[in-house]
């Protein structure tokens, strides 16, 4: 009989976390409403000074979620910290270097990568704040099966624009690489390793596929 595992004594910290988790879910929440409201009137031409009206939330907003891919890290979390650490920092590179330049200005990419970050989020932290809600949680385990190809996609589609026009003015060394790990991980690592997972959650909250049972567990 496997031990009994201690349970985790609560962190002083975590009335904290639980204020950053409202306000993370209340900044995502005005993404969607600030995306939804600037691109609509215009649509299907998209404003060049979309990004620029975002940005500064949306790089507060990773910061939290710096924070708990560093609370995973120590423990503090439960989560995946290789996947938290890459997707957080293709995020960052994306909303401050690809973006805002000019090769995307007025491109399909930008309402896109925003789009599925904030629906994304707002899906994510009512698990967070409601811990006990199946609800909470099931709608957080399906989201990611629409969000995830079309951010990953766009983003994909805007590094690589970038990395490849004469008009981005990309001369750094360091972030001509990172567009192309942006590609990399994007066109090649997201589709047949992080997407499977992500399906693999997702499917059986819609009925598609069966959970493991305790016993087949054990079987294997």
């Amino acid at each position: 009989m496997p031990p009994k595992q201690r349970a985790r004594s609560p962190s002083r910290l975590t009335p904290i976390f639980t204020v950053l988790n409202a306000v993370a879910f209340a900044g995502w929440l005005f993404i969607l409403y600030k995306t939804i409201t600037l691109v609509l009137p215009t649509f299907p031409s998209i404003p060049p000074d979309l990004v620029a009206q975002v940005q500064p939330q949306v790089i507060f907003l990773e910061g939290i979620c710096v924070i708990e891919v560093i609370r995973i890290a120590v423990g503090d979390l439960p989560g995946n910290l290789v996947l938290g650490a890459v997707l957080h920092t293709i995020r960052l590179i994306t909303i401050t270097q690809v973006m805002p330049n000019q090769v995307l200005s007025s491109h399909w990419t930008a309402p896109a990568i925003l789009l599925s970050w904030a629906v994304t989020e707002v899906s994510r932290y009512p698990m967070y704040i409601f811990p006990g809600s199946g609800a909470c949680r099931s709608v957080r385990m399906v989201t990611p099966l629409v969000t995830f190809p079309v951010g990953c996609i766009a983003e994909g589609a805007g590094a690589y624009l970038v990395l490849t026009s004469t008009l981005g003015d990309v001369d750094a060394l360091w972030l001509k690489a990172m567009l192309a790990a942006i590609i990399f991980v994007n066109g090649v690592l997201g589709p047949t390793m992080a997407y499977p997972a992500l399906l693999k959650k997702g499917l059986p909250v819609l009925g598609i596929g069966k959970k493991k049972t305790s016993s087949s567990k054990k079987r294997e």
